[in-house]
């Protein structure tokens, strides 16, 4: 993505089996480094020939719900655990899950602004920029 290079014409997403066995192979991955599924949904749209704007708002539109049975999940876990801050439901921090869900909604709409209107090459050199600086983040701490 980040040279410019593109999948072979021919390559298009798989059938019904291949895109189940995909997007669970992503969440594996995914649930066991604890990053967001769009760090590996885009680039792999992206080689099945989606276009790079329609990659971006496929995992966008698919993070909606998993960040919502995230949530759930996590107030459920936690309900009755001892030690928690004032203001937490189960291990979600209220505070901060406000926070996160009013900054979310405007940079959502203003992503979707940029991914219609940059040129795709450059939509596909920025997702990799973030996804590199995501990578070092990972490798010094």
């Amino acid at each position: 993505m980040a040279f410019g290079g593109n999948p072979k014409p021919h390559r298009d997403l798989p059938g019904s089996l291949g895109v189940t066995s995909s997007a669970a192979g992503i969440g594996f991955v995914s649930g066991i480094f604890g990053i967001g599924g769009g760090s590996l949904s885009v680039p792999y749209l992206a080689y099945c020939n989606v276009g790079i704007a329609k990659a971006i708002g496929t995992s966008a539109a698919l993070g909606f719900p998993i960040a919502v049975l995230g949530a759930l999940t996590y107030a459920a876990r936690g309900w009755g655990a001892s030690d928690l801050p004032a203001g937490a439901l189960g291990y979600v921090f209220l505070p901060a899950f406000l926070g996160i869900t009013l900054t979310s909604i405007p940079a959502a709409r203003l992503g979707a602004l940029l991914a219609h209107r940059l040129p795709a090459i450059l939509l596909k050199r920025l997702f990799a920029l973030v996804a590199f600086l995501l990578g070092v983040g990972f490798v010094i701490p």
